[in-house]
């Protein structure tokens, strides 16, 4: 008997991010982030994160806390503008905040297919309470 086949974790990872673009867009509006450009659309709309995506484990990669909108040149020419998103963040988070988001990034998650299957159940039911509101 053939076990059932679960999803890619590819497939799972983009429609978490679909998740998490629509959180951000929707809690933060379209106003830069790093330099504050205002009325993002389209293209120019992107969701950046605080540190490189790429030197993430699968604890922090699509966690909200650390996305907010960015445009396009912050995100992928500045690189994602990191230092002026660190330091934002810093003013409004606070250090403390900071700090334990730092110790976050070394958690090591031993199934990320499972994480990410909660954390988009998890996000899916967040767009719903705040399409309700």
């Amino acid at each position: 008997m053939r076990a059932k086949s679960k999803q890619k974790i590819s497939v799972i990872q983009r429609k978490l991010w679909i998740e998490c673009k629509r959180l951000i867009r929707q809690r933060y509006g379209n106003t830069c982030y790093t330099c504050g450009k205002t009325n993002l659309f389209g293209s120019n709309w992107h969701t950046g994160h605080l540190w490189p995506k790429a030197s993430l484990g699968a604890y922090l990669k699509y966690d909200l806390r650390i996305l907010r909108p960015q445009c396009y040149n912050c995100n992928i020419n500045l690189g994602g503008n990191g230092a002026v998103f660190y330091s934002k963040m810093l003013e409004e988070k606070k250090e403390i905040f900071m700090t334990l988001l730092e110790t976050e990034k070394q958690i090591i998650v031993p199934r990320a297919y499972e994480h990410y299957k909660t954390l988009l159940e998890k996000y899916k039911g967040l767009l719903y309470k705040y399409d309700m509101i």
